[in-house]
């Protein structure tokens, strides 16, 4: 749930269930940093070139908390922006814990 990278590199996320998709989170991305939206049962490949933290979720799922975070460059400028955004169900609470995680884990 929680992908370290480096600025520049890439990530892939493959369809290998129907009914998933990558899409990052509003307000969880670093300034700068472009959006996305995969679409159901696509493979979607990111270049991520702005350090920070990423909060990405599955449209269909994020509710029962499938959601999670890219760091990349181990830039944490964000994450009290992060901290603030507000998610339905399960997302909560698994995004609190991941960043959390990322807060006492990274640096």
């Amino acid at each position: 749930a929680i992908l370290h990278m480096r600025a520049g590199d890439s990530v892939t996320f493959h369809a290998t269930a129907p009914s998933h998709n990558s899409a990052s989170k509003r307000g969880m991305i670093p300034e700068g940093a472009a959006p996305w939206t995969g679409g159901i049962d696509e493979e979607l490949t990111l270049t991520l070139t702005v350090p920070g933290v990423y909060g990405y979720l599955c449209l269909p799922h994020y509710e029962q908390g499938m959601v999670g975070l890219i760091v990349v460059g181990g830039d944490l400028t964000n994450l009290a922006a992060a901290k603030k955004v507000r998610h339905p169900g399960r997302a909560r609470t698994t995004f609190r814990n991941l960043l959390t995680h990322v807060e006492t884990h990274t640096g």
